[in-house]
């Protein structure tokens, strides 16, 4: 997990914004993005644990 800040604009005024990029690499060594998560909120514990167990509940063998 990694991730850069972009800036966005909303309604007219520019945030910079989180934007979170998990990569992964599957059987074949080929690397794989298992998604990207913009967060304009702060980020807590409660939302990572949410972020993989959706990437669990796909089925992603995580070591």
């Amino acid at each position: 997990m990694d991730a850069t800040v972009l800036k966005i604009r909303v309604e007219r005024v520019i945030k910079n914004t989180a934007c979170y990029i998990m990569l992964g690499i599957n059987l074949e060594g080929k690397k794989d993005i298992l998604g990207i998560w913009i967060v304009e909120e702060n980020e807590t514990s409660k939302y990572w644990l949410s972020i993989l167990n959706e990437i669990k509940n796909r089925d992603v063998v995580m070591y």
